[in-house]
């Protein structure tokens, strides 16, 4: 039921979804130095890439020794992130790839990296987490870049958008995060932190954002709950704005773990 929720969501907001989505440039900057250098070439999966918000950063980052798989179960996201890709990297070797996070059928140990960044909630963590183990190198590095409930609760959603926690029930605790990676004995969890980012942005951006449901959570709304709770999200939106502007933290967890040798 919710995997057809969001199969149709994911085609409808297509089109809009890198406009209406906040994106973390740190984020990739953090992951580059624990890449393997002992390559000329890295393969890069990104697991449910979207519309391709940062397969567009590590592209404009490593050029010049980057193979990299965009990956993404939702053929109308995958579209647009070819289409933006093949115009802003035209040279760089790029394959797009339509599969399930939770297979990964690649061949073993094919990948120096797998990341995901705001999709693991989609997954079944344990499947993904062992295909990830399957596809990496020894020496790879597997990153996740989520939410947990309680940082979900924190956004400037989830304290003013009516039910948004309590209809968020896919977003895995970072107990359970440890927990999967910590399950197969060929990952080595090396961190996980929390990265907060402060943004400042006119409160009809942060509905208009909220509009054309730039989180999939809105999805799971009945239409005219939806539309309730976006009016009245507008109305305590205004009563702690400044100027018509929002001031608000969003704090995520970045997950870095690393393929070692195989275990006997």
């Amino acid at each position: 039921m919710i995997m057809k929720c969001m199969e149709h969501h994911f085609e409808r907001v297509a089109s809009v979804y890198s406009r209406v989505r906040d994106t973390d440039p740190d984020i990739i900057e953090a992951i580059i130095p624990r890449l393997p250098r002992d390559k000329h070439l890295l393969n890069v999966a990104d697991i449910g890439c979207g519309t391709g918000r940062y397969s567009k950063l590590f592209a404009a980052r490593a050029p010049s020794k980057l193979r990299l798989f965009c990956c993404d179960y939702s053929s109308s996201m995958l579209k647009q992130c070819r289409k933006r890709m093949s115009l802003e990297f035209p040279f760089l070797h790029i394959n797009y790839c339509l599969v399930n996070a939770n297979d990964l059928p690649f061949a073993h140990a094919c990948f120096d990296a797998i990341t995901t960044f705001n999709a693991v909630h989609h997954f079944d963590l344990d499947r993904f987490i062992a295909a990830a183990a399957r596809v990496l190198r020894p020496g790879g590095l597997l990153s996740i870049y989520t939410r947990t409930p309680e940082q979900n609760a924190y956004t400037v959603w989830g304290q003013y958008f009516s039910g948004f926690t309590k209809r968020e029930t896919r977003l895995y605790q970072r107990e359970r995060l440890e927990e999967a990676i910590n399950s197969v004995a060929e990952l080595q969890l090396e961190s996980i932190q929390e990265c907060k980012h402060v943004r400042v942005e006119p409160m009809e951006s942060l509905v208009n954002r909220t509009r054309n449901f730039h989180y999939s959570t809105f999805a799971l709304y009945q239409a005219d709950e939806f539309r309730s709770a976006l009016k009245s999200f507008a109305k305590r939106l205004t009563s702690i704005s400044k100027d018509n502007t929002i001031k608000h933290t969003a704090k995520n967890t970045m997950v870095l773990v690393r393929r070692i040798q195989d275990v006997a």
